[in-house]
C-alpha cells in the first residue's frame, strides 16, 4: 500500500501537470491525447475509441481561426469549455497508463464509467464545432457586407474562381 507522503507527491504531481495544462491551446490537447491513448495499459480500447473522437474534434478545429473564434464572447466560452473538457480526457487517459493492481481492481468500473462519460462529452463537442463555424461564418459575412456598404472594394469569388466581381458603391461620373 502506498504510504502518505506518496501519495500526497502523486496529488502533487497531477495538479502541477493540470496547471501545466492550462497554457496548451486545444489542438496540442488533441495530440496530447492521442499520445497518451497509444500508452495507455487499462482500458485501453475505451481510451483509444476516446482518442479516435478527440482527433475528430482536433481535424474540425483546424479548419477554423481559433485566435479570431477567441475574441468573440459568443464562440469563445464553447472553446473554453471544450479546452476544459480536453483536459479532463487527458487526466483520464493519462491514469490509464501505470498504476499498481490494488487501484486498478477498486477503479477499473469507475475509470471504465468516466471514460465512456468523457467520449459523450466530446461526442456533444463535436456536433457544437459546426454551429461554431456557423456563427463566424455569418460573422465574417456580415462584415463584408459592412465593408461593402461603407466603399471598401472587396473580391468575391464563387467556388470554382470563375467570376470575380468588385462589389462597393457605384462610382459615377459628373461633367
Amino acid at each position: 500500500m502506498a504510504s502518505p507522503s506518496s501519495s500526497l507527491w502523486g496529488a502533487l504531481g497531477q495538479a502541477s501537470t493540470m496547471a501545466q495544462l492550462m497554457g496548451v491551446d486545444a489542438l496540442g490537447l488533441v495530440s496530447m491525447v492521442v499520445q497518451a491513448a497509444l500508452v495507455a495499459r487499462r482500458h485501453r480500447d475505451a481510451c483509444v475509441r476516446l482518442a479516435q473522437h478527440v482527433e475528430l474534434v482536433g481535424g474540425l478545429l483546424g479548419e477554423l481561426e481559433l485566435a479570431e473564434l477567441m475574441r468573440r464572447e459568443a464562440t469563445r466560452r464553447p472553446l473554453e469549455q471544450l479546452g476544459g473538457a480536453l483536459r479532463r480526457c487527458y487526466a483520464l487517459v493519462t491514469a490509464c497508463q501505470d498504476c499498481g493492481y490494488l487501484r486498478r481492481l477498486l477503479l477499473g468500473a469507475r475509470m471504465a464509467e468516466e471514460l465512456r462519460a468523457a467520449q459523450h462529452e466530446i461526442d456533444m463537442f463535436i456536433r457544437l464545432i459546426p454551429l461554431i463555424a456557423l456563427v463566424d461564418n455569418s460573422t465574417a459575412d456580415s462584415r463584408r457586407v459592412k465593408q461593402a456598404d461603407e466603399g471598401v472594394l472587396t473580391v468575391v469569388t464563387d467556388s470554382s474562381n470563375r467570376h470575380i466581381r468588385k462589389s462597393g458603391p457605384a462610382r459615377t461620373k459628373y461633367r
